[in-house]
């Protein structure tokens, strides 16, 4: 998997997690921990009805397309009750997600609460599209984010009108990102 650029996991309904565990080279902890996924760009999950995360992302820093669609159980993406398990693997404090993030497509998320418990600079992301993710009430943006960046967020309006923002200001720097969804569109 050393040269892994995308990833596709469709309908694997009983998958409760994902997990890596750490690189071993003739008896002792790979310093190479992020070979496996450095390349890895673009990431699909559809009908994976158990999974509850996608923490492990965290070791793919190059990525910049993740889609993720009709996962029933999935609460968060990065999850940060399950951090100690990224931590154990590459053996220095996570790194910062999404920094080479172009696009992020979540659909048909019921449980879904949160892409990350905090603001993320998101330097390279253009474009977000949320459907059908009734609990997910706070987006991982604040006015750092806003800075310099030109993000289209698509949604249905209701979805948007009930977003909560770290500020008023925050609010209205990404006012003029929102777009009604195209219809008919295949998200993954």
């Amino acid at each position: 998997m050393e040269r892994l650029e995308r990833l596709a996991i469709y309908g694997c309904g009983n998958m409760e997690e994902m997990k890596m565990e750490k690189l071993h080279t003739r008896g002792s902890p790979s310093t190479n921990y992020t070979s496996g996924f450095h390349t890895l760009t673009g990431v699909r999950i559809s009908s994976c009805y158990k999974l509850k995360d996608v923490t492990w992302l965290f070791l793919a820093p190059n990525l910049r397309s993740l889609s993720i669609a009709g996962c029933a159980k999935m609460e968060e993406i990065l999850s940060e009750g399950r951090l100690g398990d990224v931590a154990d693997v590459v053996g220095i404090p996570y790194p910062t997600p999404f920094l080479n993030l172009h696009t992020l497509r979540l659909y048909r998320l019921p449980e879904l609460k949160s892409i990350y418990w905090d603001a993320l600079p998101f330097p390279c992301l253009k474009s977000v599209y949320i459907e059908d993710c009734p609990k997910l009430k706070k987006l991982p943006l604040n006015s750092d984010s806003a800075k310099g960046n030109h993000i289209t967020i698509r949604g249905f309006q209701d979805w948007w009108e009930q977003l909560e923002w770290e500020n008023e200001a925050t609010r209205n720097a990404f006012m003029p990102s929102f777009q009604e969804p195209f219809h008919g569109r295949n998200l993954l």
